[in-house]
């Protein structure tokens, strides 16, 4: 694209020149009409070389962005990591295209590692758990109650992505500092040397429970975002009440009537119990 630009500056420059060159020395010369007729039998092909480098500069332009954008979808689809929910548009952006393998080279990749976490990266006892908070937080977003703005909107739009970068860092440098143990165990451990390892071993173990603590925590806050939803499914249930209601008139049986409208207002506060707790569960994450 570059290139083509140029050669549309360069096709530009020289029928300037050539015009003002015919120009200059139409005028010293004093033959002014004709002039004017070289010039404008000039400046058309002229006019078509420029249109035609123009047309060709947006066919490229457009070309290159259907395929970047295939490229970045291509990344979204094929590549699993956790980035900073921080990152701007055109951070987020700059992420992806540094897994583009012709864009790759432009990224500065020392600081993009700071700002995602790959999955493939983490060993397996840590993916397993990060899977754990990112189905937990899935949950939430597909449920009915989200759906309908039932919520806390903070702790769903900003806590679950705050908690689930948190999360994958801590998995991360959990995982390094576990292979800085296993290094410095492979030779002699030596009782001096446990004296070091052990505190540290300590703290990791420390870590990781605070760490499956936080997933625990989303799952129990999914777990009551699903208890919301099955009572709304059942209130949505509850509208074709007046069907059987209806056929038991057929009937006379009265007791099986109430028994239906009974259960309708009990349902109501099933929900709405159900809604509060969600909603105060995410509000504890929030803390």
């Amino acid at each position: 694209m570059a290139k083509s630009g140029g050669h549309a500056l360069a096709t530009a420059a020289l029928c300037v020149s050539v015009l003002v060159v015919v120009a200059v020395l139409g005028a010293v010369a004093g033959y002014a009409s004709p002039v004017i007729a070289l010039v404008a039998v000039l400046a058309a092909p002229c006019g078509l070389v420029l249109t035609y480098d123009l047309l060709r500069r947006r066919e490229d332009a457009a070309e290159e962005r259907r395929l970047l954008a295939r490229e970045r979808d291509h990344v979204r689809r094929t590549v699993d990591f956790v980035a900073d929910p921080d990152l701007t548009e055109e951070e987020r952006l700059a992420v992806i295209d540094s897994f583009v393998p012709r864009l790759g080279a432009r990224a500065d990749r020392a600081v993009l590692t700071e700002r995602l976490v790959l999955v493939r990266e983490l060993p397996p006892p840590a993916r397993a758990l990060l899977e754990r908070a990112r189905r937990a937080v899935t949950s939430v977003y597909a449920s009915l109650a989200m759906r309908h703005r039932m919520l806390d909107g903070l702790a769903n739009e900003v806590v679950l992505p705050r908690q689930i970068w948190e999360i994958a860092v801590l998995l991360r440098t959990q995982a390094s500092l576990q292979e800085e143990q296993d290094r410095a165990r492979r030779g002699l451990v030596t009782p001096e040397l446990e004296a070091v390892l052990e505190p540290q071993q300590e703290a990791l173990r420390r870590s990781l429970a605070a760490v499956t603590s936080r997933v625990e925590s989303l799952e129990r806050y999914a777990r009551r975002v699903q208890e919301a939803d099955a009572a709304l499914r059942a209130r949505e249930a509850l509208d074709n009440n007046h069907k059987y209601r209806a056929l038991l008139a057929r009937t006379h049986d009265q007791d099986a009537v109430r028994a239906l409208e009974a259960q309708g207002e009990a349902l109501e506060e099933t929900l709405a119990r159900s809604v509060r707790e969600a909603v105060e569960a995410g509000r504890t994450l929030a803390l």
